[in-house]
């Protein structure tokens, strides 16, 4: 398969869009650096757990907005073989948007922290009648975070499977499509769990009207997993050029297994843990142990 000028795959070209997707990316970064001057003005300690996942987020964020311009200055050549230039292409455009998915996710997963942070520290004591609203709010943040994860999850699966398509010149077979669905299904069940389990709990508490202390999980997983992606997935991105040509024309099972590791399994991971660590309080880690265990 030769692909034309613009390495178009199921009429989509991932050169085109790379502009656009690098000014997202841009923003998105811009909007976390204002959020941590703020965070950084509160004295709870809730305000350690927000900075941690903005910080690492807007590394990625910054890296894969480099990345995609790096992405948009791509040109085959009109004549000759344009198969090997479409690879690099497809390749970084897969490890981009994982990174994406990553730093998106804890953008949202910080944003959820600091909606649930205001709504403990704002919800009225002594007049019961507006605690439901609070409570919304605390809730809102676990279940944006939720979504961000879901739809990161399913884009990130869709773009594996465009990118097996685009290296192999042909659909994957449909055992492997069938893995990529049900392993990303598997992981939004399980973020949905966690998040419900988490948010269930802090809503019972405001909602009691008692002192309400927010649980602070370790993040960890998620901090460290998203700086581990931002390094590794940029310096695979812009050392693919260096490869043998073979390995991307074959291609080479190991090295497309490679970049599905940094391009799906570390952003799934990374999602899970900030959705293991949405905002709820000490009451529901015995309780979500419980519910682990009968599983």
């Amino acid at each position: 398969m030769n692909p034309d000028a613009f390495c178009t795959s199921d009429q989509w070209s991932g050169i085109a869009a790379a502009s656009s997707t690098s000014q997202l990316a841009g923003v998105l970064g811009g909007f976390l650096i204002t959020a941590i001057a703020l965070v950084f003005d509160r004295s709870s300690r809730e305000g350690a757990h927000t900075l941690a996942l903005f910080a690492s987020a807007v590394l990625i964020l910054m890296l894969d907005s480099y990345l995609f311009s790096l992405i948009s200055g791509t040109h085959p050549s009109d004549t000759g073989d344009r198969q090997s230039i479409c690879a690099i292409a497809w390749t970084q455009g897969n490890l981009a948007t994982g990174m994406l998915a990553a730093g998106t996710t804890g953008l949202f997963g910080g944003l959820g922290w600091m909606l649930a942070s205001h709504a403990v520290n704002k919800t009225p004591k002594d007049d019961p009648s507006d605690i439901g609203a609070y409570c919304f709010l605390g809730e809102l943040g676990g279940w944006l975070t939720f979504g961000a994860a879901m739809t990161t999850t399913l884009i990130m699966s869709e773009t594996s499977i465009d990118y097996l398509h685009s290296m192999l010149g042909h659909p994957p077979a449909l055992w492997l499509t069938g893995s990529i669905a049900t392993f990303c299904a598997a992981a939004i069940l399980l973020d949905f769990v966690l998040v419900y389990i988490r948010t269930r709990t802090l809503s019972r508490s405001l909602k009691a009207a008692q002192p309400t202390e927010l649980a602070l999980r370790s993040i960890k997983v998620a901090t460290v997993g998203t700086l581990f992606l931002a390094v590794a997935a940029s310096w695979l991105a812009v050392s693919v050029a260096r490869l043998p040509v073979g390995w991307l024309t074959a291609p080479n099972r190991a090295f497309v297994l490679l970049v599905f590791v940094l391009s799906l399994l570390v952003p799934t991971v990374v999602s899970t843990a900030i959705c293991y660590s949405v905002a709820s309080t000490h009451e529901g880690l015995t309780r979500q142990r419980r519910f682990m265990s009968r599983q």
